[in-house]
């Protein structure tokens, strides 16, 4: 039997599509690819935003240790008022203004600490530009320029929420939190204000209120303690879902400060779901902020679990907040000999049904230990990943 011919005398072989059943199984080979490669993709990208987390965490920490060098190891306070860089407090009520304005020109930022420091000197001399209390982004509407300026070491691309510029304020956003130590009540208070013996932790802490310590404050060793570690910048202030960085609005405090009450208390039962979420609070949303329910965190329970918040907006300047991140299993943090390691939400956390001391070793594990400055416990945190 002859092939067929093209009509010029030359014979042709006639063309074979794929069949149906052939298609079906390119279809479920290519499926079964993108199924077994997707999560490595998946982890490979995650890996490179801790990473690139991580890098910043190192970029802020070498900043921290560049301010100490110029000013003779003197750090800057974890919170202090508006006027904070002469230590002229002014007219105004509260301090605010966290260490980050400070380190600015450390990463660069010579410029943005110029119009920090502009508008500080203007607020001294007239106060109604801050509306008499202190705080930078309660300057007028076109007074809005230093604060809302990004600072990418700031922020961590794992979160999608903290590109934008908080509308209440005019601020750009933070990851970046204050280690307050391992007690909870009361971190917000200056050591002569504290008259409570039990409420006195603010010198376990690397960061206080007013405070402008010294390296040689550090004297469980700078290997050994936690300066800086992430926070997630929630969904809206009241977020509801711990996952959006939700905080339980719960007066944590039954005379003793146990860590537990918070841990008990503030999620529902499916544990993920905050029972009474806080709406005052201004958590990741205004970079330069150092209020302390605001911008800091403590090592009073493990990374990712609930934080709680007295429960009164004009008491909002303690509790128990633990860190946050959209990575995987913990949050990078970075330590006061400058560098960072990633701390994993299963970090002994110690005995959390027992108060809070103002001297000695930490209740709270390992966790306690690397939160207190001074509390006679030396504990050496290693991680494998960015030792």
């Amino acid at each position: 039997m002859s092939k067929p011919s093209n009509g010029n005398g030359k014979r042709t072989l006639k063309s074979r599509g794929f069949t149906l059943a052939e298609l079906l199984v390119v279809v479920a080979a290519v499926g079964t690819f993108a199924a077994i490669l997707m999560p490595a993709i998946q982890a490979a990208r995650e890996d490179a935003r801790r990473q690139t987390c991580a890098d910043n965490f190192r970029k802020i920490m070498l900043a921290l240790h560049g301010y100490a060098d110029v000013y003779q190891w003197r750090l800057p306070a974890g919170s202090c008022y508006f006027m904070g860089f002469n230590q002229n407090k002014g007219t105004v009520r509260c301090p605010v203004n966290g260490a980050m304005p400070f380190l600015t020109p450390f990463l660069n930022k010579a410029a943005l600490y110029q119009e920090f420091q502009e508008w500080a000197r203007k607020a001294d001399k007239d106060p109604a530009l801050t509306n008499g209390y202190g705080a930078p982004w309660d300057l007028a509407e076109e007074n809005r320029q230093w604060f809302a300026q990004k600072i990418p070491e700031l922020l961590c691309p794992a979160d999608s929420n903290n590109g934008g510029i908080t509308p209440e304020t005019g601020s750009s956003c933070t990851n970046v939190y204050y280690c307050a130590g391992d007690g909870m009540w009361t971190f917000a208070r200056r050591p002569d204000q504290e008259k409570n013996e039990r409420s006195n932790i603010g010198p376990r802490a690397f960061w206080q209120r007013e405070v402008w310590r010294n390296m040689t404050d550090v004297v469980d060793g700078v290997s050994n303690t936690v300066a800086l570690s992430e926070g997630v910048v929630p969904v809206t202030r009241g977020a509801s879902l711990l996952a959006e960085g939700g905080v339980a609005a719960f007066e944590p405090y039954d005379g003793e400060a146990r860590p537990k009450l918070c841990l008990d208390n503030a999620l529902e039962a499916d544990g993920k779901t905050v029972k009474n979420p806080c709406k005052n609070l201004w958590r990741g949303r205004i970079w330069s902020n150092g209020r302390a329910a605001d911008a800091w965190f403590t090592c009073t329970l493990p990374p990712n679990s609930a934080s709680c918040v007295a429960g009164r907006f004009d008491s909002n300047e303690w509790g128990s907040f633990a860190p946050s991140s959209y990575h995987p299993g913990g949050v990078n943090a970075g330590w006061v000999d400058g560098s960072v390691r990633f701390v994993p939400d299963t970090i002994d956390v110690g005995d959390l049904s027992k108060p809070q001391v103002t001297g000695g070793p930490s209740p709270y594990g390992v966790w306690g230990a690397l939160g207190s400055i001074n509390g006679a416990e030396p504990t050496f945190f290693d991680d494998p990943v960015f030792d």
